[in-house]
């Protein structure tokens, strides 16, 4: 079976839908790719685009995990994010569930709880994931914007 796990990395300032398309990846291959990146020379640059961000998709099970980061670069924190598909209840929770893509990001201060994180991505252990970012300090919960 091919590796289902494809990386892209955003630059600070990039156009929201613009990325570097890296190829596949495993949990090697982010964790050096995220200790390397140049997280403090980007936090908070004010140019009118996307923050700094490398996202992994699991594309066999349409389970996405992304880090960005926010701060400044004396005081920086990760945003870590996951975009799944999940049922929801339509009209105020009444009538017949469906389909969406959910967006739950929190905010993560240590890089080792990051990887963490990452490595449950990578086992494709996505209720323990969904359960391990929810202990840290919520930044949003809402359905993803959907494409096009």
């Amino acid at each position: 079976m091919a590796n289902p796990f494809t990386y892209d990395i955003q630059q600070a300032g990039y156009g929201f839908d613009q990325v570097d398309a890296k190829g596949e990846a495993t949990f090697e291959v982010f964790a050096a790719e995220f200790r390397k990146f140049p997280w403090k020379d980007q936090v908070g640059l004010k140019t009118g685009g996307s923050e700094p961000t490398i996202s992994v998709k699991n594309t066999a099970a349409s389970f996405d995990c992304w880090v960005s980061v926010l701060g400044t670069s004396e005081d920086l924190a990760y945003l870590v994010g996951i975009v799944y598909p999940e049922r929801v209840r339509r009209f105020f929770g009444l009538g017949p569930e469906k389909e969406v893509r959910w967006l739950s990001a929190n905010i993560v201060e240590d890089p080792r709880d990051v990887e963490s994180l990452f490595q449950l991505h990578f086992a494709s252990k996505f209720d323990e994931l969904k359960s391990a970012l929810g202990r840290y300090p919520r930044f949003l919960s809402q359905a993803a914007r959907q494409p096009g």
